[in-house]
């Protein structure tokens, strides 16, 4: 049985500093692939989310759906594996960003067609933004590709 004593950890944090992304990479990267992939791959997800960037008052709200499907499942996706961090960590706080901005103008997230995924309210999205500004300015962290193919390069 191990037992972990104060000299397990060092004063400052520094000793799991490196690790402290990955939880929020695991779970945001899942969830943005799960509403990313409904958009992309479910019947009906597109044509919902097209509707509702439409009520949100985007302009060409069909393309906007597709672009939005695939921010979410393959920023996701970096996310959740650390690559291309920096462009899968910003085009989600920019997509999420819009998501609290024209809901905000518009008085409300709008409700899905029937049958259809939900957008998150003002509470989740605020959340999702937090975790993806936390990402975008922390970087990966440890188990990230992106750290992978730094240390492959610096080896050559």
């Amino acid at each position: 049985m191990t037992i972990v004593t104060k000299d397990a950890f060092v004063a400052d944090g520094t000793r799991f500093r490196d690790w402290a992304p990955l939880p929020i990479r695991i779970a945001l990267g899942i969830g943005l692939m799960i509403h990313g992939g409904i958009k992309l791959f479910v019947p009906g997800g597109h044509e919902n989310i097209s509707y509702l960037a439409g009520e949100l008052g985007t302009p060409l709200p069909d393309l906007m759906g597709w672009v939005i499907g695939c921010v979410e499942f393959f920023g996701g996706l970096g996310i959740f594996l650390g690559a291309l961090f920096p462009v899968s960590t910003g085009l989600n706080v920019l997509n999420v960003a819009g998501l609290l901005v024209l809901g905000a103008l518009r008085g409300g997230i709008p409700d899905p067609l029937p049958g259809g995924d939900p957008l998150p309210a003002f509470r989740e999205a605020l959340l999702i933004f937090a975790a993806a500004v936390t990402l975008f300015l922390g970087g990966p962290g440890r188990l990230a590709v992106d750290a992978l193919a730094r240390r492959r390069e610096a080896s050559r």
